[in-house]
């Protein structure tokens, strides 16, 4: 592409080649490619947008990362990644974590790793950009954090940790405001995903819980959050006592700072936070041993 060509692509060009990019992270798309070949077409997407002056495509989010890596199973029932289908820079990242740990031996399989291992590293890494967390962002550019933060804080400006938080507390209810694409796009960069069905809105809430079992953090975002963190940690099994210690404390450090807000375990089911409590158990039980949680 010449310099005139690249300065002449419009929008909506651009937008159509970040959408390729994350598509091609997807398992199926484009199926007919080897995984070297989608990672050169995202070098050559990325080095167009370079040329045209446009946004590269942003960083993905945990829950997304663990989306576009298929589980398998071997012989033998064991669930196991494939790292060729991890994409770059964390495939290499991701391998280089793995030594001195034991790894599944796989038939026709290159480098295989525990499905364990992958998402309980996943889980404990922090794919924010420091420099997005650290900076201080104008609220007035991004008019529904704007709305959020007005209720909290009279500044005009707050740093990416403060708006990751307070667009975390929000949870469902940023469904009613309009979120403009430069908005969205600044949520994602700090890591928020905007659930656009309720199987996304129940894996948000379980990775959440995961996190906290996990100790990546120690405190919920919202009183949807608490709730759901506290009925976790009485509905999941004894085979995961810090899980359900550190479930359970975070809950209460919640309910402190905000007193009245907590509700019975009933409500939690018929407000629609969580579909059922079986379901609540066997879905995050199976998420903490998948990452060899305690």
């Amino acid at each position: 592409m010449t310099a005139n060509s690249a300065q002449s692509m419009s929008q909506k060009q651009a937008d159509a080649l970040r959408r390729e990019w994350a598509l091609l992270l997807k398992m199926g798309y484009a199926s007919q490619w080897a995984p070297v070949q989608k990672m050169a077409r995202q070098d050559e997407i990325v080095a167009l947008l370079l040329q045209a002056g446009q946004a590269l495509p942003r960083a993905l989010t945990r829950q997304e990362l663990l989306a576009s890596v298929l589980i398998r199973k071997a012989e033998g029932g064991r669930n196991y990644v494939d790292l060729a289908d991890i994409p770059q820079p964390w495939q290499e990242e991701f391998w280089a974590a793995l030594h001195g740990c034991g790894r599944p031996i796989v038939e026709g399989v290159e480098r295989a790793a525990y499905a364990w291992d992958w998402e309980g590293w996943v889980c404990s890494q922090a794919f924010s950009d420091p420099a997005v967390m650290r900076a201080l962002h104008r609220l007035a550019d991004y008019p529904a954090l704007s709305v959020l933060a007005a209720t909290r804080t009279q500044a005009t400006k707050l740093d990416g940790r403060a708006c990751r938080y307070l667009y975390e507390a929000a949870g469902s209810a940023l469904a009613q405001y309009e979120v403009s694409e430069n908005e969205r796009a600044f949520m994602q960069q700090l890591g928020v995903v905007v659930p656009t069905n309720p199987r996304e809105a129940e894996e948000v809430m379980l990775m959440s819980c995961l996190e906290v079992a996990q100790g990546v953090r120690a405190m919920p975002c919202s009183a949807q959050q608490a709730n759901v963190m506290r009925v976790a940690a009485m509905v999941i099994g004894s085979s995961f006592p810090k899980s359900k210690k550190r479930l359970m404390e975070a809950a209460v450090r919640y309910f402190e700072v905000h007193p009245g807000e907590e509700v019975e375990s009933a409500e939690v089911v018929r407000l629609g936070w969580v579909a059922t409590l079986p379901r609540l158990r066997d879905r995050l039980e199976h998420k903490l041993r998948m990452a060899r949680a305690q």
